[in-house]
C-alpha cells in the first residue's frame, strides 16, 4: 500500500509540474432533468392512481416542493418524497371524479451538481375527456397602467369564495392564461398574495370582476383587470421620527385630530399642521422622553427618540416649486421657534450685490422674498440661524438659485374631447410630477408658466370628487378610479402659447 501511494504521489507530482492549468470535468451541464419514466402522462384520461411515480434521467434534489409543486383544482391534498432519481407524489384523498386536473412542477425538481430546474405540466384527466376550455387575463397597475408581473388571478364558482377553483400566475408582460377549464360561471380575482396562502389580504394590491364570467364554447377575449392596494379605513399609520424635532403621520382627514396628544400633552394649533390631506407634522417640542407615545382618536402609536437623535441639529432644505415664484420655499426638520435674519445673506450673482429679503414663516417651512429681482442669486444661512421648538439650532445651508421670469416660461391650452365632471391632472417632465391639480365641469384646462420641455400627462377621472385618486374598495364592489395616460409629448417653448387636444372619449385605453 505504501509503495501504491508513493507512486501516485510521484505521479501527481510529474504532471503537475508538466503543465499549469486547472482539471476539468468536461462542459459545464446546462440541461434540466428530464423524465425517462411516470405513471402519469400528459392529456392522460381515466387516471385513478393515488400516488404519481416519475423517474428523472439523473439524480435529483427537491427545491421548496410546498411552493413549487401544484395541483389546479387544488382537491387533493398530497404530500412528496424523493428516492435516487424517482418523484413520489401521494394523494392524501381522492381526486373529484369526471375532472380535468393539471399538475405543475414549477422549478421543483432540479439535478443535484449544477442545480438545473425547468416547469414540467402535466394535464390529465380522472373521467373520458379533459376539460379544454382557455382564459386569458392581462394584468395591469390601476394608477400606473405599469403590467403587472407575479400577480396570482382566480376563478371562483361563487363571489364569496375564499379560495380559487383555478388559479394561475401572471407573467412579466402582465398576462396570466389558463387552460383545461370547465364550462360554467366564475368570478375574477387578482391579488399580490405575498404569503402565498391562495387568500386575499387587506394589505395586497387587488382586482375583481364582480360579476360572474360565463365559460362556453366560443372564445372569450383577453380581459383587462386594474389591481390597486385598498384604502385602509380609518387607520392611523406609518408613523415617522423626524429628528430632532417632527412626527410625520398618516392621519385619514375624517378622524378627530382636535385632541392629539403626545406623551399625554395635548398638541396645540402651533404644535401641528397638515401637510395634504391625509398626513400631519407633529411637534415633539421639549420633550426629552425616549419612548413616545402619539395618541390620535382612537389609535395609538409608539416610537422611539434615542439621545442621538434628540440631539441632532436641525436640517434645512430646498422646497422646489415649479411654476412662476415671487419667493424661495425652504423646510426644517423642526418647528420654527425663531429665525435670526442677520445670518441669512442673499447675494446677486451677476455683480455680487447684496439683496434685502422678507422672512415669513409657518411651523416648519419659510419664505424668502427678495425686494429686488436677479437672474442668479446665492443664498447662505449661517449654522445656527434657525432655532427650533426643541432648542436645536440649525446647521448652515448654501444654494445656487436661478430665479425665471415670465419670458423665460411657456403656456399650454389642453382642449378634451368630452367634459370631465371632476378630474385631477397631473402633469409630468421626465416622468417625474411637477404639478397636480383638480378640475370641475369642464372640457378645457390651461396650464400656466411651463418652463421649457416635453411633457406627459395624466388625468384621473375623480368619480366622487374628492380631489384625490382613490383605489379599489372591495367592500363597496367600487374599482379604482380610472386613470388616462396621454404619453404622446407635448413640447413647450419659452414664450410660447400651445394648444393640444386630448382624446377622453376611450375610457378603458392603457
Amino acid at each position: 500500500m505504501a509503495r501504491f501511494l508513493a507512486l501516485i504521489g510521484f505521479l501527481f507530482f510529474l504532471f503537475s509540474c508538466g503543465q499549469i492549468g486547472s482539471i476539468s470535468g468536461g462542459p459545464k451541464d446546462e440541461v434540466a432533468p428530464r423524465i425517462v419514466h411516470s405513471n402519469l402522462k400528459d392529456k392522460q384520461l381515466n387516471f385513478l392512481e393515488k400516488d404519481i411515480q416519475i423517474t428523472f434521467d439523473e439524480y435529483i434534489e427537491l427545491n421548496k416542493p410546498g411552493e413549487q409543486i401544484v395541483l389546479v383544482p387544488a382537491d387533493a391534498k398530497f404530500s412528496s418524497s424523493l428516492s435516487k432519481k424517482t418523484l413520489s407524489i401521494a394523494f392524501e384523498n381522492e381526486l373529484v371524479p369526471n375532472t380535468t386536473y393539471t399538475l405543475y412542477l414549477n422549478g421543483a425538481v432540479k439535478d443535484v451538481t449544477e442545480g438545473n430546474d425547468s416547469l414540467m405540466k402535466f394535464t390529465f384527466s380522472t373521467g373520458k375527456v379533459i376539460d379544454s376550455l382557455s382564459l386569458n387575463i392581462r394584468v395591469f397597475d390601476a394608477f400606473s397602467k405599469e403590467w403587472m408581473p407575479k400577480v396570482t388571478v382566480g376563478l371562483y364558482p361563487n363571489i364569496t369564495d375564499e379560495t380559487p377553483r383555478y388559479f394561475t400566475q401572471s407573467q412579466t408582460n402582465g398576462m396570466a392564461h389558463f387552460e383545461a377549464l370547465r364550462p360554467g360561471n366564475y368570478f375574477i380575482k387578482a391579488f399580490t398574495d405575498k404569503n402565498q396562502d391562495l387568500h386575499i389580504q387587506a394589505s395586497e394590491s387587488q382586482g375583481y370582476y364582480w360579476d360572474a364570467l360565463t365559460l362556453g364554447s366560443d372564445k372569450t377575449d383577453t380581459l383587462l383587470l386594474p389591481i390597486s392596494i385598498p384604502t385602509e379605513g380609518d387607520k392611523v399609520q406609518n408613523a415617522r421620527l423626524i429628528p430632532p424635532g417632527i412626527i410625520g403621520v398618516h392621519v385619514p382627514k375624517n378622524l378627530d385630530r382636535t385632541n392629539i396628544q403626545l406623551n399625554r400633552q395635548t398638541r396645540d394649533i402651533n404644535q401641528l399642521i397638515g401637510k395634504g390631506e391625509d398626513s400631519l407634522l407633529i411637534s415633539i417640542g421639549e420633550l426629552k422622553d425616549i419612548d413616545l407615545e402619539l395618541i390620535i382618536a382612537d389609535d395609538t402609536l409608539l416610537l422611539r427618540n434615542t439621545p442621538k437623535q434628540q440631539g441632532a441639529k436641525i436640517a434645512v432644505q430646498w422646497i422646489e416649486k415649479e411654476g412662476l415664484q415671487d419667493c424661495f420655499h425652504l423646510s426644517c426638520s423642526d418647528f420654527i421657534q425663531w429665525l435670526d435674519t442677520s445670518k441669512m445673506k442673499l447675494r446677486n450673482l451677476e455683480d455680487n450685490s447684496e439683496v434685502s429679503f422678507d422672512v415669513d414663516y409657518l411651523a416648519n417651512e419659510f419664505e424668502i422674498r427678495p425686494k429686488k429681482y436677479a437672474k442668479k442669486y446665492e443664498l447662505s444661512i449661517a449654522e445656527g440661524a434657525i432655532l427650533g421648538k426643541t432648542q436645536n439650532a440649525s446647521t448652515k445651508f448654501l444654494k445656487e438659485i436661478d430665479w425665471k421670469q415670465d419670458r423665460d416660461f411657456g403656456d399650454l391650452t389642453i382642449q378634451l374631447t368630452d367634459s370631465i365632471s371632476a378630474g385631477i391632472i397631473q402633469v409630468l417632465l421626465k416622468e417625474k410630477v411637477i404639478r397636480t391639480f383638480a378640475f370641475h365641469e369642464t372640457n378645457q384646462i390651461s396650464l400656466l408658466n411651463l418652463l421649457p420641455g416635453e411633457y406627459t400627462f395624466k388625468i384621473i377621472l375623480d368619480q366622487n370628487k374628492n380631489g384625490k385618486w382613490d383605489p379599489i374598495l372591495p367592500e363597496l364592489k367600487t374599482l379604482a378610479e380610472e386613470v388616462l395616460l396621454f404619453k404622446e409629448p407635448v413640447k413647450i417653448r419659452v414664450n410660447w402659447e400651445i394648444e393640444s387636444t386630448f382624446d377622453v372619449s376611450n375610457k378603458n385605453k392603457k
